[in-house]
């Protein structure tokens, strides 16, 4: 396995250096034919860019609501899992989070799997959301963070709607 040491040691650079730019970490600002050879000797060397830990950007402001909705929860080829409600909350154009899940199995797919949301509210009433889990928080009660997948402009429109601050 390759470290960001050896990547350091073979540029000739601090071992600090190397972390930042392959974890795009503020800071000091490197020269672009540096993160280029860090990038190229990293890929060169075999190392694993799944073990970076990357600061979550979001795209869209969230915003605080509460739409109650049903969630389908989906298997890999799309088959049905489980269905049960939960609670929207904080929305975006591109996701949300979800609290107050009740499902009769009480669980997820161990492998990956997807979400379908029907809010049971206007203006997102007669909308289906499908959507991908990206985050668990268990600060007390568990809550879901999604990203939304395949939003077509008018549901964009409808959630930039609900989205808007009050």
């Amino acid at each position: 396995m390759v470290t960001q040491v050896q990547i350091a040691r073979r540029l000739g650079l601090d071992v600090s250096s190397v972390n930042k730019i392959l974890n795009r970490k503020a800071g000091p600002v490197f020269r672009k034919e540096t993160i280029r050879q860090v990038y190229r000797a990293a890929r060169a060397m075999g190392y694993d860019f799944g073990r970076l830990k990357f600061t979550h950007r979001r795209r869209f402001e969230r915003h605080d609501v509460t739409i109650g909705a049903e969630l389908i929860i989906r298997t890999r080829d799309g088959g049905m899992f489980d269905q049960g409600v939960a609670t929207i909350r904080d929305i975006s154009p591109s996701g949300a989070r979800l609290t107050d899940v009740a499902t009769p199995l009480g669980t997820f797919p161990a492998e990956a799997f997807s979400v379908t949301l029907r809010p049971l509210q206007k203006p997102l009433l007669d909308v289906e959301i499908e959507g991908r889990i990206v985050r668990f928080h268990s600060e007390g009660q568990a809550a879901f963070g999604v990203a939304f997948v395949q939003v077509d402009s008018t549901l964009k429109r409808k959630l930039q709607r609900v989205a808007e601050p009050i």
